[in-house]
């Protein structure tokens, strides 16, 4: 009997539940009926156990690292990615383009950069589909062009990060300077964006999803600067639970966050027109201001020689790429590090093509009051492109070089000018102690668009 008691009940409670002689039938008794009157007023009930997981919230088997949450749709992407069912039918997509390999060649990093450089030049794209069940919700995601943005991933060294990332997200509600009215996300660590898309955004990214990989597969392969906020995967997620009667379609891009883990003091959304294009300072953190509030600012954003090089060079590339993709209405966001020397910049939005109804619209604004300083927004691909370049040209300075006379400038200002034009641009260039070209820097393209480093500056002036 002790022995039993031993191992349900505490040795303080052993000691005044034992008689001193076990061994008689009247000690067993009265330990049987203290025992029955403990439990039936219920003192040694155990307590009630609450469940680790909500009703909500779903683990399998076959991907048993990543929690899927009905609330978190970033959560199902993060679940398919890091599923044995998605690894496998990657891999065999992968063996069914991947060239015949040489029995007497082993593989080697220059081999491997070559898959994936193959696999984003890929002319067509393959779209997997997966399904999920867990009692009453079903779950069901599109994994567009699969092996292209898994190859994307690979060669920017962020596809593990990429899960993690998106295991947990939050709805960015907070979100301002948009006004599509597209649902946005971020992911709990900063890194990504998952923002929602229209069906025409869908069916233009789908257009020039090509030309996107292999405009990517030079950036990366050959070295080129590139300003893009890189879009990471396009998915397409359906969650049903038929017990609360919640239902979530959702079409999103994955895009990296120019400004992730970085506490900015100013944020602009420039996109090279003032019409509508100023929006009143509140004193909020992280408001977005727009092209009429950098252009009454009182504290101009100069550049060093070596960092406006580098920024022209890259929207120059970037802006031809997208005016072939007849790509319009594109944003450069520029963000103001606080606390850090940095400059931060990454074009967005530059999926809207320019359709029928984008042409009705620039006519209609046009007709209405478009003759003016103001021009419409909306504008075909070319004239949007270069419009953009000299707008940005002119708000983003060079700083004053002292090394330099005033005919050295003059010669400096001339051959870029000249390169502008080379690349079909209108420029209005103005003094150099007004408005410059763009030159170039020693920061490279990574992951969140260029950064530059600001150099010591007078005060009421931001010098990068």
């Amino acid at each position: 009997m002790s022995s039993l008691l031993s191992g349900t009940i505490p040795a303080s409670w052993r000691a005044s539940l034992l008689p001193a002689d076990t061994d008689s039938g009247e000690g067993r008794g009265s330990l049987l009926k203290t025992i029955s009157s403990l439990w039936a007023r219920g003192t040694l009930s155990l307590p009630n156990i609450e469940l680790p997981m909500r009703s909500t919230e779903h683990l399998f088997s076959d991907s048993p690292l990543v929690v899927l949450r009905e609330d978190e749709p970033s959560s199902l992407i993060a679940f398919t990615l890091s599923s044995s069912t998605y690894a496998s039918r990657l891999d065999s997509l992968r063996k069914s383009h991947a060239p015949p390999k040489k029995l007497s060649s082993p593989p080697t990093l220059q081999a491997h950069e070559k898959q994936i450089e193959s696999a984003l030049r890929q002319a067509e794209g393959t779209h997997l589909s997966f399904q999920f069940t867990s009692g009453d919700s079903r779950f069901s995601i599109r994994v567009l062009f699969t092996e292209q943005f898994d190859a994307l991933r690979m060669a920017c060294e962020c596809n593990q990060t990429f899960v993690q990332s998106l295991a947990r997200c939050w709805n960015w509600s907070d979100c301002s300077g948009g006004k599509s009215g597209a649902a946005m996300m971020k992911t709990l660590d900063d890194r990504f964006i998952i923002k929602q898309l229209s069906r025409a955004e869908m069916d233009a990214f789908a257009s020039n999803a090509g030309a996107y990989f292999r405009f990517l597969a030079d950036v990366i392969f050959q070295d080129r600067p590139t300003t893009l906020a890189k879009i990471y995967g396009v998915y397409r997620l359906t969650i049903r639970n038929a017990q609360t009667g919640k239902s979530i379609k959702l079409d999103c891009a994955i895009t990296e966050n120019v400004f992730a883990n970085a506490k900015m003091q100013q944020i602009f959304d420039l996109k090279g027109a003032l019409r509508n294009r100023f929006v009143q300072p509140n004193g909020q953190p992280n408001q977005v201001l727009l092209d009429g509030n950098l252009i009454t600012s009182k504290v101009p954003i100069f550049l060093r020689e070596g960092s406006k090089r580098l920024l022209r060079q890259a929207l120059l590339h970037d802006s031809l790429f997208l005016a072939q993709c007849d790509v319009m209405d594109y944003s450069l966001v520029v963000g103001v590090c606080e606390g850090r020397p940095e400059l931060r910049v990454g074009i967005i939005d530059f999926i809207r093509t320019f359709t029928f109804g984008k042409k009705a619209e620039s006519f209609l604004k046009e007709a209405v009051g478009g003759h003016g300083s103001e021009a419409p927004t909306i504008i075909d691909p070319k004239q949007y492109r270069a419009r953009f370049l000299a707008f940005l040209d002119s708000v983003l300075l060079l700083s004053p070089d002292h090394w330099l006379s005033e005919d050295e400038e003059k010669q400096r200002s001339a051959e870029m000018q000249n390169a502008a034009l080379a690349a079909g641009l209108s420029t209005n260039y103005q003094s150099a102690n007004n408005a410059s070209t763009f030159t170039q820097t020693n920061a490279n393209a990574n992951i969140s668009g260029l950064t530059a480093v600001l150099a010591n500056t007078a005060p009421g002036m931001v010098m990068i």
